[in-house]
């Protein structure tokens, strides 16, 4: 291996934005440096197969080789545009007697979300792009003049507590 390829590799070994990568860096940079398999995989909690592997990809592809490729692992059963339809609307619509959707509600209602438990419905939303944050209710009087009825007579500054200079 190279200086500048060590170097490279010295350097990643602190800076790449991924976790990942940068074990990968060390196990392979050791590697270089003579280490066996074994005492790497020990040290760094990973198998002395996949420290053979990352070296065998590194020598042949270089950085972009360790990277992991989109697309892997099992593919989500969770349709955003769905949850987001239903989120959408009130689950009035949908013959519940509530006004605000909770997370128990909406692993309940949305097809792609059945079986599923609160905290996950919340990983869901959160990767479709929707915050989810209960509000405290409030209650709305039918009255037109509510807000005048209730209204209070004292200008703020003469509150208690407040200070003023005189």
């Amino acid at each position: 291996m190279t200086r500048e390829q060590m170097a490279e590799l010295d350097r990643l070994s602190r800076t790449h934005p991924q976790a990942g990568m940068r074990v990968k860096v060390i196990a392979i940079r050791a590697v270089a440096l003579g280490a066996s398999r074994q005492r790497i995989g020990g040290l760094l909690n990973v198998s002395p197969y996949s420290v053979g592997q990352w070296s065998k990809a590194y020598e042949q592809g270089g950085l972009k080789a360790l990277e992991i490729r989109p697309g892997r692992g099992r593919p989500s059963q969770v349709d955003a545009k769905e949850i987001e339809e239903y989120v959408r609307q009130s689950p009035r619509n949908f013959g519940l007697a509530r006004t605000r959707w909770t997370l128990q509600l909406l692993a309940e209602q949305v097809p792609s979300l059945k079986g599923l438990r609160p905290h996950a419905v919340w990983y869901a939303l959160q990767r479709a792009g929707i915050n989810y944050k209960r509000v405290t209710p409030w209650l709305h009087s039918p009255d037109a003049d509510y807000v005048k009825k209730n209204a209070t007579s004292r200008p703020s500054s003469t509150r208690r507590g407040s200070s003023r200079k005189r």
